[in-house]
């Protein structure tokens, strides 16, 4: 991670993540979500605050975020009835990423009109998403996405290749 600070980077508009949990009891499906941006160099912070239980604390987290202006997405991180995605998608000027701990949990795909949350259920795929939705204002992240691709291409290929040859001989 950068020596500068979290609030720096935002405010640079490449893109950033803030990961908010609604408890900390998630922490292996939070930690999977954190190497999925790290493979993207995506700057992150991880937040625990409940829609539940703090709700005032969630909007003053909302503020503080959006305040420091800059391109932010916000991954919400709720089981159960998932309010965090709800209120975060509602509240938040910027966009929000539904990845629950408990997937399939489709209660995040049942936000009101007015929420408009995106789901991913794969926490691998969450860092992907982020940066193809920053890749426009960020060319690093443009690359990692380029060679994410063709890597992926040519270990296609190559299995391609070596299967064929097993039924060739």
């Amino acid at each position: 991670m950068s020596s500068r600070s979290f609030f720096e980077q935002v405010r640079d508009n490449k893109g950033c993540a803030v990961i908010v949990a609604g408890s900390d009891s998630d922490r292996a499906h939070i930690q999977r979500i954190v190497e999925s941006l790290d493979a993207y160099g995506i700057p992150r912070e991880v937040r625990i605050c409940s829609a539940h239980k703090a709700p005032g604390a969630l909007l003053e987290l909302i503020g503080e975020y959006e305040e420091a202006g800059g391109a932010i997405a916000f991954v919400a991180v709720a089981g159960g009835t998932d309010a965090l995605s709800g209120t975060l998608s509602f509240v938040s000027l910027s966009p929000v990423i539904s990845c629950p701990p408990d997937a399939p949990n489709e209660s995040c795909l049942r936000n009101p009109p007015g929420s408009s949350n995106a789901a991913i259920f794969d926490p691998r795929n969450v860092g992907r998403f982020i940066a193809q939705m920053y890749a426009p204002l960020n060319g690093e992240y443009r690359e990692r996405l380029r060679g994410s691709r063709d890597e992926k291409v040519r270990s296609l290929e190559a299995k391609d290749r070596e299967f064929r040859q097993g039924f060739d001989s």
